[in-house]
């Protein structure tokens, strides 16, 4: 696969961080989400996308506690380690934890970067595609976030500054999935009528196809999601997403390309993966792949890209419901581990991949949101989501016959079409927690361990959102007060507007 990302100096990375750093404070976190430094002024603001970009897979916080304790503890791809079974396999809340994506984001200067970028760009001629990207990214942003909390501050998120909002509202799900469309609609406009250059773009290097591919690989992300609650508007967006042009090919891919530097931390604000440096911890891997993991997988060429088998030469996973070290047998040390180019400082992180759009188009074909061949585009959608690993290393991990051989046995049961689907789906997102335990929570499947570990405070019952963090409640307590008591006073058993089996 070609790798069509340039790299940016690590000091000018760093400088732009260093706008994006993670405050703990909770008398500053709330000052943070809404004000502007003055020096934004003088900042280009396709350095402040730059940083975006960097940071949404770069910042070890989210990445380490949202991503791989909640998301893929959760959705029980990995697990074994303290944290990822304590809190994410069992379902303990720990407010640290699920804070962590909105402080990141709020706090840590994602969501003021955005806004920034959006004010001093709109309506200037010299900047029309940048304030399309800045569209895309915002839609990519704040849904990450809804889909995680439900309700969030969204159309008065980071106005502080140009609108004296100090305590913004939290807007209806429904209505930010709205405004979604229209931001993409108003992206993919102005990504084709616009003349300046797309600069600083770690994503695609300035290539305004690409980006028009992906505001509409976007689209169809966000029309599935809501496609059980408004059928309607899911089909209208589907079908103009694939009449404007999704990603046809690996070659579309969104990931973003670190470098072999650390990733951002508190005290090192450099371009390394975050959930690299989440895997890896301290130094040890504890984390390792389930059984249901394993089991899913069978013959899947992807489970040699993705795990070493054990000393006995067997692929052996962890049931979700243990620790590493309450494994039966010997523990942790007899369990498989993760090939080092998928945890490496360097190694890409996915956004949005073709295997996914190819995947969740079988879903809509089948459930007559969309006209296309639904086997046709599920068996596209595995042969590219074994092939989209080949950026973690190169095209000698990839097996062609195996592959060809592999793809040439999926064909869809009978009765069983939505599931095999989403295990597909749930199988292409692999280290991207977060997405699969939205997409998990749309479609419910596939069937995961069921959770019985004495520990779990919900009973062995997968939460359905994140609770919102408690400096919210002095912050913006008014408003906190109005969202929480929505969710059943802010549980993480309350269902979101989109979530309705």
């Amino acid at each position: 696969m070609k790798k069509h990302i340039t790299q940016l100096p690590i000091y000018i990375l760093g400088a732009v961080l260093l706008l994006t750093s993670i405050n703990c404070a909770d008398d500053e976190l709330f000052r943070d989400k809404n004000t502007n430094p003055e020096a934004f002024v003088s900042i280009d603001p396709s350095i402040q996308l730059t940083g975006v970009e960097a940071a949404l897979s770069g910042g070890w916080f989210e990445q380490w506690r949202a991503n791989l304790i909640y998301g893929e503890g959760f959705i029980q791809h990995l697990g074994g380690s303290w944290s990822v079974a304590n809190y994410g396999s069992f379902y303990i809340s720990s407010s640290e934890y699920q804070g962590a994506l909105w402080n990141s984001n709020y706090g840590g200067g994602i969501v003021r970067n955005l806004i920034d970028v959006l004010e001093r760009t709109d309506g200037k001629a010299e900047y029309t595609k940048i304030n399309a990207v800045a569209k895309t990214l915002k839609v990519m942003v704040f849904q990450r976030l809804t889909d995680t909390y439900g309700d969030v501050p969204y159309s008065q998120a980071g106005l502080g500054y140009y609108g004296k909002i100090y305590y913004p509202k939290y807007d209806n799900q429904e209505d930010i999935y709205t405004d979604f469309f229209k931001l993409l609609d108003e992206a993919q406009s102005q990504m084709q009528s616009g003349t300046d250059a797309i600069k600083g773009d770690l994503f695609y290097a300035g290539d305004a196809v690409k980006w028009q591919k992906l505001i509409n690989s976007i689209r169809l992300r966000c029309a599935m999601r809501i496609s059980k609650v408004n059928s309607t508007l899911a089909k209208e967006q589907i079908q103009k997403a694939v009449t404007n042009g999704i990603f046809t090919s690996n070659e579309d891919n969104c990931f973003m390309k670190h470098d072999s530097s650390p990733s951002e931390t508190a005290g090192a604000l450099t371009n390394g993966n975050g959930m690299s440096h989440a895997i890896k911890g301290t130094g040890d891997l504890v984390d390792h792949p389930t059984t249901i993991l394993l089991n899913t997988l069978g013959n899947d060429p992807r489970k040699k890209i993705w795990f070493l088998p054990n000393s006995n030469g067997v692929y052996e996973g962890i049931n979700p419901n243990n620790y590493r070290w309450d494994h039966p047998g010997g523990g942790g040390a007899i369990l498989s581990n993760l090939q080092p180019y998928l945890y490496a400082n360097n190694a890409p992180y996915l956004h949005l991949t073709y295997s996914e759009t190819m995947l969740l188009l079988a879903e809509a074909s089948f459930r007559g949101l969309h006209s296309g061949n639904t086997a046709d585009l599920y068996k596209k959608g595995i042969e590219a989501g074994i092939r989209q690993w080949s950026i973690f290393k190169d095209a000698s991990i990839i097996d062609d016959n195996a592959v060809t051989a592999f793809v040439a046995t999926k064909n869809l049961t009978p009765g069983k079409e939505l599931e095999e689907i989403a295990t597909q789906q749930w199988l292409t997102l692999f280290l991207n927690g977060m997405e699969a335990y939205s997409n998990y929570r749309r479609t419910n499947f596939p069937t995961l361990i069921p959770i019985t570990n004495v520990n779990s405070e919900t009973g062995g019952v997968i939460p359905k959102r994140m609770p919102y963090p408690i400096e919210e409640s002095t912050s913006n307590k008014e408003n906190f007060l109005a969202a929480s008591a929505k969710y059943d006073n802010n549980s993480w058993l309350a269902k979101v507007w989109w979530d309705v089996d």
